[in-house]
């Protein structure tokens, strides 16, 4: 295309982070004692995804709790936010148990942006 097709060009749709959140699509956890706690000092939000690794599985109830399950997830995003030297896309791994008996490793995402904070995602939610 030519500069003068291009320059006509505008936003056809702009989905905020304000707009997710309203919608229940990212969990903002930014106050929560734990994300204090795992030294976050700027926004930080899971997506529904991670937010539902989260929850306490039911048969699990009564022996883990939620605030445990973000703290560990919140802690390792930290720890791997600085051993990666700040980038702004970065892996890292929790373990979930699953049951009494399981447990499975998930690869999350922390998604860093200078003007929205941290967002904790599923690799397919990206």
């Amino acid at each position: 295309m030519d500069k003068q097709h291009v320059e006509g060009w505008g936003v056809i749709h702009m989905y905020t982070r304000e707009q997710a959140i309203e919608d229940g699509q990212l969990i903002d956890v930014s106050e929560t004692p734990e994300a204090k706690e795992a030294g976050f000092r700027v926004p930080v939000c899971l997506t529904v995804g991670v937010h539902a690794l989260v929850q306490v599985p039911e048969l699990l109830s009564g022996w883990q709790d939620y605030s445990g399950r973000l703290w560990d997830t919140l802690f390792l995003a930290a720890a791997a936010f600085k051993r990666a030297g700040e980038k702004h896309l970065v892996p890292f791994e929790v373990i979930y148990q699953t049951d009494p008996r399981r447990s499975a490793t998930v690869t999350l995402w922390l998604c860093f942006s200078e003007y929205e904070g941290f967002t904790i995602l599923l690799p397919e939610e990206y």
